[in-house]
């Protein structure tokens, strides 16, 4: 969804640090719930942006957080 609207709005490149498909799964290794909304490549949602991403060096940065919201 948010991949959609900057595209539709021109914002030009999107980059990102952690892949939907990879924090898909996360909820199973945090004993949470699965998302409800689908992951989709942003490429395939809007294939006209250039995109740049995953960054594996910062991954562990985003996901300190989460494991810290769900006690892991």
């Amino acid at each position: 969804m948010c991949s959609a609207a900057h595209a539709w709005v021109g914002l030009g490149r999107i980059v990102y640090v952690a892949s939907s498909e990879r924090l898909g799964g996360r909820p199973a290794e945090l004993g949470v719930p699965a998302s409800p909304v689908r992951a989709l490549p942003v490429r395939d949602i809007a294939p006209g942006v250039t995109v740049e991403g995953p960054v594996p060096e910062l991954v562990e940065e985003v996901r300190a957080p989460r494991l810290r919201l769900h006690g892991a």
